[in-house]
């Protein structure tokens, strides 16, 4: 079984697969190379969404959170690794359910605190002016990875590089792993100034890298996949992904998702109630 493997390793494998590696073009001190580190990344975040909609088509409780979200004048702030909606529950534990926005309260009427609607980035409950925590089960979404050298850091701070994203708590939850110090952390809080806390000492110019969420046996897999995507669409590639090279890919991305999303002991609980294989006869009365 594999392991994980952070965005600098993963940038590293994928610079071998290209066969145009050296430690200079994956540290960025040699910008000489055709294939630049940051086209590289979006290549392999590109990779990594694609795996992922695969995977969550399969198995989506692999990425089913809980969030306990508190409500400003009835507006509920998604998280930034929010995807898709499983369901939401008052403070209570009761449901609160989706409306269309053509079926909102009536001008006059208080509406109801188990009614919501989705705008934008938010949810929004029929009725206003609640303050409650409610409970959001939500499958999140796969967040772009990054790799570089670090602007700054100290005791449990590590501030990323400016290919980082500039997104408020966008890492939170995720492992970054700082290669030059050799310790491997969850990021417990990220800011808009690209700062996260970790627990771990950081230097300037430490070498860094975020760990995918997906599932560590489709690391290599990402990996794989984002040479196939360069190779195909670049055009300073030596040579274009070969029908052979495509087809070994997909067997072993078949093996995978069959062996890790997949498993006949899983029995669905309508399955027990509706299978009657096991018996040589049914009977009619």
């Amino acid at each position: 079984m594999s392991t994980y493997l952070n965005a600098h390793e993963m940038l590293k494998e994928v610079r071998y697969g290209l066969d145009d590696y050296s430690d200079e073009k994956l540290k960025g001190t040699d910008t000489t190379s055709v294939f630049q580190n940051d086209y590289l990344m979006r290549k392999i975040n590109s990779a990594q969404q694609r795996i992922y909609s695969v995977v969550f088509t399969r198995k989506p409780s692999l990425f089913l959170e809980s969030a306990e979200l508190t409500g400003v004048d009835s507006v509920y702030t998604l998280p930034w690794d929010f995807g898709a909606i499983d369901h939401f529950n008052d403070d209570r534990g009761r449901q609160v359910h989706p409306i269309r926005t053509d079926a909102l309260k009536l001008e006059g009427s208080v509406g109801s605190d188990r009614l919501y609607y989705r705008k934008g980035n938010t949810l929004v409950l029929d009725q206003s002016g609640i303050t409650d925590t409610y409970t959001l089960w939500y499958f999140r979404k796969p967040r772009n990875l990054d790799q570089g050298t670090a602007v700054s850091g100290t005791t449990n701070v590590i501030q990323l590089a400016e290919s980082a994203p500039k997104r408020a708590d966008y890492f939170n939850g995720m492992t970054i792993e700082n290669v030059t110090q050799d310790w491997v952390s969850t990021v417990s809080d990220y800011t808009a100034e690209r700062v996260a806390t970790v627990v771990g000492t950081a230097e300037e110019f430490d070498y860094y890298g975020i760990v995918s969420d997906l599932p560590e046996e489709f690391h290599e897999l990402v990996v794989k996949r984002a040479i196939l995507e360069v190779k195909a669409q670049h055009p300073a590639a030596k040579t274009p992904p070969t029908p052979a090279e495509v087809q070994f890919f997909n067997d072993q991305l078949d093996d995978v998702i069959a062996a890790y999303t997949g498993d006949e002991r899983d029995v669905d609980p309508e399955d027990i109630w509706t299978d009657f294989d096991s018996y040589p006869y049914v009977y009619y009365y």
